[in-house]
């Protein structure tokens, strides 16, 4: 891979699907940290679960909902949400428009 990426070119691919559906990225970086363009659609979304490794995710557009250690807000463009090894988290997307997000994901230390 390049330096320089267009993502127009990278195909979207099925993300998670044993915790997820509706949910589809495009891989920008797999190097350790690994950083995914994502989108979500109407209705789309993970169902709670927990990983071994962090994340964070960074909503670009769109709505929903994301919780995490039961702690429920409303997506809106702009938030942040830092996810910790093993938390449990979700987040769905409002059944209007798609959400779209960069998604961080931190492995362990």
């Amino acid at each position: 891979m390049s330096n320089i990426i267009d993502v127009d070119l990278l195909e979207w691919e099925t993300v998670r699907p044993d915790v997820a559906h509706g949910v589809y990225g495009k891989t920008l970086l797999n190097a350790g940290v690994k950083l995914v363009l994502t989108r979500v659609l109407p209705s789309g979304g993970f169902t709670a679960h927990r990983d071994g490794y962090g994340h964070l995710l960074y909503f670009i557009g769109g709505s929903g909902k994301i919780g995490i250690g039961g702690e429920e807000v409303s997506i809106k463009p702009g938030l942040v949400a830092k996810v910790e090894s093993g938390e449990e988290h979700y987040y769905t997307c409002s059944a209007d428009e798609e959400l779209t997000l960069l998604a961080v994901n931190i492995p362990e230390k």
